[in-house]
């Protein structure tokens, strides 16, 4: 148990590190912000620590001590479940009490809810004999906890993919994720991204919308995704003035939209603006310029939302953010519910250590004793209850 708490304090350590240390990005980014430990995080893998080895190393011992301890409580409890009342019944009195004593300590047992059992010449009061059993729950669930959440760790497939708002990203299991819309900005104006979403499983059960952010992704079966980055991508569409379906494109920079050889669109890039004034917002533009009739015109700002026309076509500018999604697909879709249910399991089992511990007692005529585990608390109780019996008849 000595060695399970060291490895235990090391897993806390790494998760600690985790937090304060980015994970997942390039050398680049570790060179910028830490240009006096970059080389030691990439050499240690400070910079993924879950997937190194020293970590997967922790975790595979804390597996193996856990079950080793795991397997001793199991063994301890039921070795002593076998023939408890029996081994009670021929324990030497500790206590000593007068000839009233013995019916005054079988009236309170019997107040507590004790089982009486007579054995020869000793009675045997006995409660919670299940009580035993909560230290081994305890255990076991450490163990469950560890084995499940290096299940929720290590088997999802994790993927990063871009999707534009009113697009969808289809998985290789056939599920769907449709991306309604993205914003970088909550109600107050502070910076928050975030995406409303739906999922549609292969069965064909669709959840959503639903908002997701940083820290507070969406979990339907098996798929869990993430608000996880961003992207800036020219979208424009061209539709014609004398009707017909309406065509999108996705613009690079230096890209050109022809109508003709003497007009056409030519396209720089999307820019921010930053707003000279401390009262007025930053906003987003396309820079573009037009060619009309083989004379080239002055560059000029484009906003999302607005539109041009040119020989013969209108031309409308979308908004060119979109988000970056995480997307993990959990293979064994219970080993979430597993993780939760392995919490459940301890707290079951520390409500039975410390509310529902056991109660054995042996009494004769001449005196008692408290035996099983964790008897401690009932010996002080009954010495306590006894001597305020004595001196209240004397």
């Amino acid at each position: 148990m000595r060695f399970a708490n060291i490895l235990l304090a090391a897993v806390a350590l790494c998760c600690g590190l985790s937090s304060l240390l980015p994970q997942g990005r390039e050398l680049p980014y570790y060179a910028q912000n830490y240009p006096r430990a970059y080389l030691f995080i990439y050499r240690t893998h400070l910079y993924d620590i879950f997937k190194s080895w020293y970590f997967i190393l922790i975790v595979g011992l804390l597996c193996l001590s856990m079950l080793v301890c795991t397997a001793s409580m199991l063994r301890r409890a039921l070795k002593a479940s076998r023939g408890e009342i029996e081994r009670a019944a021929a324990l030497p009195n500790a206590e000593e009490f007068d000839a009233a004593g013995l019916e005054k300590l079988r009236l309170y047992m019997a107040s507590i809810r004790c089982k009486e059992e007579k054995i020869g010449e000793s009675y045997v009061f006995r409660k919670n004999g299940f009580g035993r059993w909560g230290t081994f729950l305890i255990h076991l669930s450490i163990l469950l906890t560890v084995i499940f959440g290096a299940m929720a760790l290590y088997l999802p497939k994790v993927q990063d993919l871009p999707c534009r708002p009113g697009e969808s990203i289809k998985l290789d299991d056939g599920a769907e994720i449709f991306v309604d819309s993205f914003s970088m900005l909550n109600e107050q104006g502070q910076l928050d991204y975030a995406s409303v979403i739906r999922i549609r499983l292969p069965d064909g059960r669709i959840a959503g919308p639903q908002e997701i952010r940083v820290n507070y992704p969406m979990t339907f079966g098996p798929c869990k995704v993430f608000q996880w980055t961003y992207g800036a991508e020219g979208l424009v569409s061209a539709q014609s003035l004398s009707g017909g379906a309406e065509e999108r494109f996705k613009l690079e920079k230096g890209d050109i939209l022809s109508i003709d050889e003497k007009n056409y669109w030519e396209y720089f890039g999307v820019y921010e603006a930053t707003p000279e004034n401390e009262a007025d917002e930053a906003y987003v533009f396309y820079q573009i310029r037009a060619v009309r009739d083989g004379v080239y015109e002055n560059a000029r700002e484009i906003r999302p939302g607005e539109s041009l026309e040119l020989g013969g076509y209108v031309f409308s500018f979308f908004d060119p953010y979109y988000p970056g999604l995480r997307i993990k697909t959990m293979p064994v879709r219970a080993a979430n519910s597993l993780l939760e249910a392995s919490f459940v399991l301890m707290l079951v089992g520390l409500f039975i250590c410390f509310y529902l511990q056991p109660v054995l007692v042996k009494a004769d005529e001449k005196g008692y004793t408290v035996a099983g585990p964790r008897s401690e608390k009932m010996r002080m109780e009954l010495r306590g209850r006894l001597a305020r019996e004595k001196e209240e008849r004397t």
